[in-house]
């Protein structure tokens, strides 16, 4: 069973990979088909150059600066709905709350969940209410694990992290629940328990 993690990792090295070769095969695909009226050269750049800013945003974020950083939302936003553009929310994400800025990165995974499909959704969704969490916005927390409760997956992580709102918010009941869904949905996916056996053996019983 992959963590989602790793699912982000094999998303960005097969984009990375295939991307442009995927869309030039779009765009031949259309041409044959539609003719180049319906989608043009115009579209292969466009792709290409998402590509290709990406890399740069990447590059940048690793060699830090808030610059970087400003330049990385930019790029997020003005190619909304891409997967180049949610892999670059994610990294916003990642070196926004690195450096504190809780806010930023929420915003940045928020920005993700709007526009994201599919598993990069689902992984937007598990980070944000994490964040939530540290912030103690549990309401919005449990909104966002919501969107993934059901999801074949992410069943055991957002179990899991229900489990920690309410044990943060004091509801002990409702935690060990949450913790015992999550080793549920672990077990049944092959995923090791030991950590949220832990944090459930870890409440007290109850009076």
């Amino acid at each position: 069973m992959e963590t989602e993690d790793q699912q982000v990792e094999q998303i960005k090295a097969f984009w990375k990979e295939h991307g442009k070769g995927i869309v030039a095969g779009l765009v031949i695909g259309f041409a044959l088909f539609y003719g180049w009226r319906y989608y043009d050269a115009q579209t292969l750049a466009k792709q290409e150059a998402q590509s290709e800013q990406y890399e740069q945003v990447v590059a940048q974020l690793e060699a830090d600066g808030a610059e970087a950083l400003a330049s990385a939302k930019t790029f997020a936003n003005e190619a909304a709905g891409s997967t180049y553009a949610t892999l670059a929310a994610f990294e916003v994400a990642r070196k926004a709350a690195e450096g504190g800025d809780l806010a930023a990165a929420i915003e940045a995974l928020e920005n993700a969940q709007a526009n994201a499909e599919g598993a990069l959704k689902h992984v937007a969704s598990v980070r944000l209410a994490r964040l939530q969490l540290a912030q103690e916005n549990y309401q919005a927390a449990l909104a966002a694990l919501d969107q993934v409760a059901q999801v074949e997956g992410f069943k055991a992580k957002a179990a899991e992290l229900r489990g920690d709102v309410l044990m943060a918010q004091g509801d002990a009941d409702g935690a060990r629940q949450a913790y015992e869904d999550a080793i549920a949905a672990a077990t049944e996916a092959g995923v090791p328990t030991l950590l949220v056996e832990t944090k459930l053996n870890s409440i007290p019983a109850a009076s």
